[in-house]
């Protein structure tokens, strides 16, 4: 509402000339030839916003007892019973038509779906982050199977709208409307569920019939929600637009299971001390857990689409990523830091240059792997296998007698990126790592090298 400025009685002008002659007034002038003005004095920030990246006023964080707290409204609405939105799985923007042509992740010359990940929850790719803000987020499969189990469902009616009044064990209630779901597939209703039906987007892909992710089984989870049917263990192809209810919590950082083996660190004689094994793993050969750059979290899948620090683009055909530092050990990036505490951490490239320089290494097998004995200047040993690494695909070059020809490889992770040759800090794709790589009828080497970040490979930590 526009400010009105009063008329003053003279007297009154008189007694505050003196304070107000310094105020300053900024003018808003509108697009329909209207103005407002407001003091300078009374604003503490403007910040610019798209409208619909706007929380709803009336959109809350429900607190039903469970592990998240849910929106009280869908995605896209500005009112309990409003459906609001419909996107299809990892998509942020509504659109005239849902198919799999119209499918933003689908790639029609090679027909088939490009994988953005089996976890999407606070992503880019997800629709309530991305709208919302803040904490808000899609929930998981187990977040939405969490609220179908432990609260009562009750199918009513809000201002129309068909749906369920959704009671968690605090007592409070939410309000889910029936809103249908969109496919073209050319017949004439696209939606033939709307106030019948409802379809919610988990933000966890399916694990369905044991197909190779992307042979036509790229689905996701979704709750499916009808008049004495509640259940959301079922899964739909991405590229249906249907509903999304938010939640909010934060979501942990490192993965909850405890490391298997000690965390004991051996002296070689170097600047730093190095683990026994390698961080997920319980002896010196197994290969432990395999982790992208800079996240702390293991990951069903790996490689540019599911990377977490890869920044948005409208550009295709460039990747950028957000830019950690030139040194993340001890940071919350480092994942030998988050996950074994204080004095570990990812060693520095510098570490790995004096181990190359200082240490004798004898390429054989320990406990039925291959890989490198080293040997310390003072006499100790460690043992770094050859694991293999995690890519787009799964578990590659892990194998010794792989009948593709592929190498035995492996990369160890260190602390710092790889500056891009441009300069430009956002285009750093990979990282620096300590590398195993043996061929068929060639000698087994070890090296400095490089991988790209978003790629999962092995840490071992060390200790300063």
């Amino acid at each position: 509402m526009m400010k009105k400025i009063l008329l003053l009685s003279a007297a009154a002008f008189m007694a505050i000339s003196s304070m107000a002659q310094d105020r300053q007034v900024m003018q808003i002038h509108r697009a329909d030839g209207t103005t407002e003005e407001r003091y300078v004095d009374e604003i503490t920030k403007i910040t610019f916003s798209k409208e619909s990246e706007i929380t709803p006023s009336d959109t809350k964080a429900v607190d039903l007892g469970l592990s998240v707290k849910w929106a009280s409204a869908n995605v896209g609405a500005s009112k309990p019973e409003d459906f609001g939105g419909y996107y299809a799985w990892g998509e942020t923007e509504e659109k005239d038509e849902y198919n799999y042509t119209t499918y933003q992740y689908y790639n029609v010359e090679w027909a088939s779906i490009t994988k953005i990940g089996a976890e999407i929850t606070g992503t880019r790719h997800d629709v309530a982050k991305a709208k919302m803000g803040g904490d808000w987020r899609m929930p998981t499969m187990k977040e939405w199977y969490e609220l179908v189990t432990e609260c009562q469902w009750e199918w009513s009616s809000v201002n129309g709208k068909n749906g369920f009044h959704v009671t968690g064990p605090s007592g409070n209630t939410i309000f889910i409307p029936v809103a249908g779901r969109l496919y073209h597939d050319g017949g004439s209703n696209a939606n033939g569920y709307e106030n019948i039906s409802g379809f919610y987007w988990t933000s966890t892909l399916a694990e369905d019939d044991g197909l190779p992710l992307g042979e036509g089984n790229y689905r996701a989870y979704r709750a499916s929600l009808t008049n004495g049917y509640v259940r959301m263990e079922g899964y739909d192809v991405p590229e249906i637009g249907m509903s999304v209810r938010a939640v909010e919590g934060v979501l942990s950082d490192t993965d909850p299971e405890p490391e298997p083996g000690p965390m004991d660190m051996v002296d070689l004689g170097l600047n730093v001390k190095w683990a026994s094994h390698n961080v997920g793993a319980a002896t010196p050969s197994e290969a432990g857990n395999f982790y992208a750059w800079g996240v702390t979290k293991t990951q069903p899948t790996y490689g540019d689409p599911s990377y977490k620090f890869v920044l948005p683009s409208d550009d295709p055909n460039v990747i950028k990523y957000e830019y950690l530092g030139d040194n993340i050990a001890g940071t919350k990036y480092d994942v030998a830091s988050v996950r074994w505490g204080e004095g570990w951490r990812l060693p520095t490239k510098e570490d790995v240059e004096e181990l190359l320089e200082k240490c004798t290494f004898t390429y054989g097998m320990n406990s039925g792997k291959y890989g490198y004995t080293v040997k310390g200047p003072n006499g100790n040993t460690i043992f770094l296998p050859a694991t293999g690494y995690m890519g787009v695909e799964g578990l590659v070059c892990a194998d010794p007698w792989d009948n593709m020809g592929l190498p035995l490889t492996a990369h160890y992770m260190t602390a710092n990126p790889k500056p891009h040759s441009s300069g430009d800090l956002e285009q750093q794709s990979s990282e620096y790592t300590l590398r195993i790589y043996k061929s068929s009828g060639n000698d087994a080497k070890i090296t400095r090298d490089d991988t790209f970040k978003s790629l999962g490979i092995v840490v071992r930590p060390v200790h300063d």
